[in-house]
């Protein structure tokens, strides 16, 4: 078992973007919101910052086809996250700084509810978008990512967000994560996050 060593854009934007990999990525994460996709080069001071205290982040090394050190969290970091219709999956968004000040996003599914998320380990779909040069890096559906999730912790109104949940926890990859639209890949060290899920709106 592993274990984490470490201690926002619009809705509209976040289902942009959500809606976009889905489409792309052949549904790996069951997104239905097409939205008008994310300008490459844009600063993620064009959304919002995680509105989590103590902060969100998201920490770990991308090699290959992306070669970045990511620390994202207070202002430069960008996160949001929302619940599958049904109750049956989360959805988690983070977005920061990448190459030759681009910007990155990684979006991470489990199945599951969030209080039924901590302890163990369970697969992980994982989509990370290079925004400057239009790329997507998919698990595809594979168990090629899992993720150990180390706490959930109710959260009543995050900044200007409803309800939700903070999830803290960490994800692997076993394997290297193949480009959508060529021979590119993408290989990922254990990323370290703290993001947060909106709570069911039934």
């Amino acid at each position: 078992m592993r274990t984490a060593p470490l201690p926002a854009t619009p809705p509209i934007r976040l289902a942009g973007l959500l809606g976009a990999a889905g489409v792309i990525a052949t549904g790996v994460l069951a997104l239905t919101q097409p939205l008008p996709r994310v300008a490459p080069g844009a600063s993620t001071a064009a959304g919002k910052p995680c509105a989590l205290y103590p902060d969100g982040f998201l920490r770990g090394r991308f090699f290959g086809a992306l070669d970045l050190a990511a620390d994202w969290s207070g202002s430069g970091l960008t996160c949001d996250g929302m619940q599958r219709p049904g109750g049956q999956g989360v959805r988690l968004y983070f977005a920061g700084e990448g190459p030759d000040g681009g910007r990155v996003s990684v979006l991470i599914g489990l199945d599951g509810r969030p209080e039924d998320l901590r302890g163990g380990e369970r697969p992980a779909n994982l989509t990370v978008i290079d925004e400057q040069d239009g790329r997507f890096f998919s698990t595809a559906g594979q168990e090629r990512c899992w993720a150990s999730i180390d706490a959930v912790t109710p959260v009543t109104r995050a900044g200007d967000r409803g309800d939700g949940s903070r999830i803290d926890g960490m994800v692997y990859c076993v394997g290297a994560l193949p480009s959508v639209g060529d021979r590119a890949s993408l290989t990922l060290g254990d990323l370290h996050f703290a993001g947060w899920v909106a709570a069911d709106a039934r």
